[in-house]
């Protein structure tokens, strides 16, 4: 490939993947710092498994230069290996490195090595090698899906697809309790307090067995955040219309010239205070006024759907 084209695709994959990270970083941003670091490491992680190993340098090079500080996990994957060097020997300079590393840097390179084939196990205990019998499949499940009765699933791939469902989930839910806590400060629609109501404290123990987190709380909280994010979308569609009309009633002749009929000044003319009417109406609208006025009317819609306090179209007048 032509070293120039070689590295524009180095630049614009660490330029996507930079605007990743960075929007990861900023979305996490409430969460502890061990938290945020491994959702980044996971990140590049998952980006450098769709990389030729022999791109993997260059390209994590090209990223670098997007970030002052660079973990030093990324450090140790970007520079390659001398062609010399034997597994052995390559293996004896990992472990030299292992103790300047942070955990999810460790945590990232355990993950490449158990991708490539490398078995990662336990000094203090055998590890457990996860079931992959989902049993049977749920009637809503093959409703749903389209599953025929008697096909069975692929227990590896149920797990992938659980992580990126997980991945979507987590992100999805903080994301919108985040704008909803913005727009809509004192809100009756609120998330649900503590740890019953956080999906990334909830899943993992629901997952492996703990009859503490219910199929019922798990429902409860998806819910929720389905409500919200539904009724986020549809007031998009609404609050056009409804800002517009609103808009368009402040500012119609008719309006002005009812409330100019009603102010005093014996001397001016209908015309003359019709325009001072006008003039008084403008300087109440600016950028922050408007904006405050659409964030209300999508608050009042997406709440009025979410209770069940009446339509959209009603609660919105």
């Amino acid at each position: 490939m032509d070293t120039t084209l070689r590295s524009q695709n180095d630049a614009v994959w660490a330029a996507d993947l930079s605007a990743r990270l960075r929007a990861l970083q900023t979305s996490f941003a409430d969460d502890a710092s061990d938290q945020r670091q491994r959702y980044l490491s996971e990140e590049l992680d998952q980006a450098l498994q769709e990389v030729a190993p022999s791109d993997r340098a260059a390209r994590l090079r090209s990223l670098a230069e997007r970030f002052p500080v660079w973990d030093g996990a990324a450090a140790v994957v970007a520079a390659p290996p001398p062609a010399d060097d034997s597994p052995e020997e390559l293996v004896r300079k990992l472990a030299a490195l292992a103790p300047e590393l942070s955990d999810p840097g460790r945590s990232a390179l355990s993950r490449q090595l158990a991708a490539a084939g490398f078995e990662i196990r336990s000094s203090s205990a055998p590890a457990a090698r996860p079931s992959t019998d989902v049993g049977g499949i749920p009637p809503e499940l093959q409703k749903r899906l389209g599953i025929e009765p008697g096909q069975a699933l692929d227990g590896t791939r149920v797990l992938r697809l659980i992580a990126a469902l997980s991945e979507f989930m987590v992100t999805l839910d903080h994301l919108a309790w985040s704008v909803w806590k913005n727009l809509a400060p004192q809100s009756i629609v609120r998330r649900e307090g503590g740890a019953a109501g956080d999906f990334r404290k909830i899943a993992a123990p629901y997952l492996l067995g703990d009859t503490e987190v219910s199929t019922a709380q798990i429902s409860l909280v998806v819910d929720k955040t389905r409500q919200l994010i539904a009724g986020l979308l549809a007031a998009i569609g609404s609050t056009g219309e409804t800002f517009a009309r609103q808009y368009l009633a402040r500012f119609s002749p008719v309006e002005i010239k009812a409330a100019a009929d009603a102010e005093a000044g014996f001397f001016l003319g209908p015309e003359q205070k019709c325009w001072r009417r006008y003039l008084a109406l403008f300087n109440e609208t600016s950028g922050v006024a408007i904006e405050q006025e659409i964030s209300k009317i999508v608050a009042k819609y997406t709440e009025s759907l979410i209770t069940g306090a009446g339509s959209g179209s009603r609660a919105s007048k």
